[in-house]
């Protein structure tokens, strides 16, 4: 089946976006975005934080408590002038 092409500006904005164009019982097509996993986990009632000067550089959540099961660790990163850069989850 041939997907309709979308405008250059649609295309533009999804670009590096895992989509799909699928067809819907109207004949008509809805953009298919594959759900984006958040930052913070749903389901934690403890947050850590760690610090490396005054920088926060991780934050931990758990479920259980302190001594429960790490759900998510953020990790941040900054420049030389201490600008937050990235954050990245595992």
């Amino acid at each position: 089946m041939a997907y309709p092409t979308a405008d250059a500006k649609f295309n533009d904005y999804l670009h590096g976006v895992d989509s799909k164009l699928v067809p819907l019982r109207d004949g008509t097509y809805a953009n298919a975005v594959l759900a984006f996993q958040p930052l913070a986990p749903s389901n934690y009632d403890y947050i850590a934080l760690g610090y490396t000067g005054s920088n926060l550089t991780t934050v931990r959540y758990y479920q259980g408590g302190a001594s429960g099961t790490l759900m998510v660790t953020l990790t941040l990163a900054y420049d030389g002038s201490n600008n937050l850069i990235s954050v990245t989850r595992s």
